[in-house]
């Protein structure tokens, strides 16, 4: 199974294209950090990936980070999916982020209650 992709040279409206998503992923990621009902690293991954698209040095970067690569294998196998499986997945791990950040959220306000 390859575990590196290959840059191809987009031309310059899907770089743009390109690069306005992973730059909306970026902002959404780092508000997830903050935010534990958002799963920020998800799309930190997203633009990460969507961002070696575009760049040759994130692209070179990126293929010698191991996480990029076990998320590079993972999109590989969900390619191999039908597609309401895939979609059946997504929408799972979507509320197992949501649910877990709701989980956290009650946790930090039960430490805010027991300090007051």
């Amino acid at each position: 199974m390859p575990t590196n992709s290959r840059h191809v040279p987009a031309g310059m409206t899907a770089k743009v294209v390109y690069t306005v998503i992973a730059v909306l992923f970026l902002i959404i990621g780092l508000a997830g950090l903050l935010v534990p009902i958002i799963p920020g690293v998800l799309f930190l991954i997203g633009a990460v990936l969507i961002l070696s698209k575009v760049s040759t040095r994130v692209h070179r970067w990126s293929d010698g980070q191991a996480w990029v690569r076990r998320a590079r294998i993972r999109m590989i196998q969900m390619q191999a999916l039908h597609p309401v499986a895939k979609i059946r997945f997504v929408a799972l791990l979507g509320a197992q982020s949501v649910v877990s950040g709701i989980v956290q959220l009650g946790q930090f306000s039960a430490r805010l209650l027991r300090r007051g």
